[in-house]
C-alpha cells in the first residue's frame, strides 16, 4: 500500500474490531500521533535544510576562502541521525518505508491484513529495542564522559538521544496504525481515508 496507489487498486480496509465511542477514542489517538509525526518531520526537514546550508558554506569557505570549516562534516553526520529518527514515523504512517511487495500483493484481503498487523507489531518491537538500548547507550556515555572524536568534542549523549526518541516515535506510529485498523481504516494514513469505523465522515 502506498499513498500513490490508485484508489481502485487499494485493498479494502479491514473489518472494524471496535465501534462507537471506543473507535472514536482510537481515532482520536491517531490524530494526536499524526500531529506529533508532522511536528517531528517538520523539525527533520528544517535540520536537513540547515545541513545543506552548512555544507554549502563549508565548500565555499574551503575552496574559495581557503578557510575550511572543520566541524561541519561531524555536525552534519549527527544531524543525519536525527533526521532519520525524526522522519521514520511519518514515513511509517504514509507507507513509504522500503518494502518487498512481490508476495503481499498476491495475498488475499484477510492474509494481507494479518501481514499488516504483524508488520506494525514488529515495528513497535524495534521501537522498544531502540528505546531500551538507546537509553543504556546514553547512560553509559554520560557515566564515563564519552566525547566525540572530531573537532566538536561533543558529549555523545546529545546525538545519541535521538535514538530512543526515534524509538518512542516508532512505537507511537505502530500503535497508531493498529488503532486505525481496529477502527476499520487502512493502517496507512491515506489522504482520502477519512471515515470512522461505520463509514461516516469524521468531524
Amino acid at each position: 500500500m502506498s499513498t500513490g496507489m490508485p484508489a481502485d487498486r487499494r485493498p479494502p480496509p479491514p473489518e472494524p474490531v471496535v465501534a462507537g465511542g471506543l473507535a472514536r477514542l482510537l481515532l482520536g489517538f491517531d490524530r494526536v500521533v499524526r500531529v506529533i509525526a508532522l511536528i517531528a518531520v517538520g523539525i527533520a526537514a528544517a535540520m536537513l535544510l540547515a545541513s545543506f546550508v552548512l555544507i554549502c558554506w563549508s565548500v565555499v569557505m574551503r575552496y574559495f576562502a581557503g578557510q575550511p570549516i572543520t566541524w561541519v562534516d561531524e555536525l552534519v553526520g549527527y544531524g543525519l541521525v536525527a533526521v532519520v529518527m525524526l522522519g521514520a514515523t511519518d514515513a511509517l504512517r504514509r507507507g513509504e518505508h522500503i518494502g518487498v511487495d512481490l508476495l503481499t500483493q498476491r495475498l488475499g484481503t484477510r492474509a494481507g491484513h494479518v501481514v499488516a498487523v504483524s508488520g506494525l507489531i514488529a515495528v513497535g518491537l524495534v521501537g522498544v529495542i531502540l528505546i531500551i538500548e538507546g537509553w543504556e547507550m546514553i547512560s553509559f556515555s554520560r557515566m564515563i564522559g564519552i566525547l566525540s572524536t572530531g573537532y566538536l568534542a561533543m558529549p555523545m549523549e546529545y546525538p545519541q538521544g535521538f535514538v530512543p526518541l526515534g524509538g518512542v516515535l516508532l512505537v507511537l506510529g505502530a500503535l497508531s496504525g493498529l488503532a486505525r485498523m481496529a477502527a476499520g481504516l487502512h493502517a496507512v494514513d491515506l489522504p482520502d481515508d477519512a471515515g470512522d469505523a461505520r463509514g461516516r465522515p469524521l468531524p
